[in-house]
């Protein structure tokens, strides 16, 4: 079937603009993906998806500082020749988003497989 997607944000009393966290693509893993993918046609499409939650949930759900992904994607840009993300085709992000599930070990976490977990952290 279809995955079904979920977005969360950081609640706050008052409303700041551009001040809240937000997680995307709340749902997706190594089998929904793959699904995804499917769905739209759009390999690529889903794993830059897929890559972004691995980032945003380390970052924001885990507190796994953004540059240690940053830094992932830099040295495959410089490994690859590829002057910008935009340019990454779906074999070299499926390459990223395993290089971001070891940033979650280089910290002794795991990102959740199970959607539902994923969306309990949040």
């Amino acid at each position: 079937g279809n995955p079904l997607l979920f977005s969360c944000r950081s609640g706050a009393a008052i409303s700041m603009p551009g001040m809240m966290d937000t997680v995307l693509n709340i749902g997706l893993n190594e089998d929904t993906v793959k699904a995804l993918a499917k769905a739209t046609g759009d390999e690529r499409f889903a794993y830059d998806a897929y890559r972004r939650l691995v980032d945003m949930f380390g970052d924001v759900v885990l507190g796994i500082p953004h540059h240690d992904f940053e830094a992932e994607m830099d040295a495959l840009k410089q490994e690859t020749g590829v002057a910008s993300e935009v340019d990454f085709n779906a074999s070299q992000l499926k390459v990223l988003v395993e290089r971001y599930l070891q940033v979650f070990s280089a910290h002794g976490k795991i990102f959740p497989m199970d959607p539902f977990e994923q969306l309990q952290a949040c």
